[in-house]
């Protein structure tokens, strides 16, 4: 696991979920990057941060139970979002192992 690439997967879980609504959740994950994203971050905080993350994927009410329905503004379609959503959530899943 690299962190660019984590990083790189919560960036666009954040991003989808803002643009479906979801703002809750987003600033949830974003402030999980930021903790594994942080040099001043401790290892432990690390951890933490990760294996919230992978529990949020399967979870009750987690990443794979969410109803998607985009804003106007946003580029997705429901499906589009579903699709862009269900690739991340696994990504993000793997990644956290």
């Amino acid at each position: 696991m690299t962190t660019a690439s984590l990083i790189g997967v919560l960036n666009g879980i954040v991003k989808l979920l803002r643009q479906c609504g979801y703002v809750d959740k987003a600033v949830w994950m974003d402030s999980r990057r930021l903790v594994i994203a942080s040099s001043e971050s401790s290892p432990e905080a690390r951890e933490r941060a990760m294996n919230e993350l992978h529990g949020v994927v399967l979870g009750m009410g987690g990443l794979l139970d969410l109803s998607l329905h985009p804003t106007p503004e946003s580029r997705y379609s429901s499906s589009s979002a579903r699709k862009q959503l269900d690739a991340l959530a696994d990504a993000l899943y793997d990644l956290t192992r």
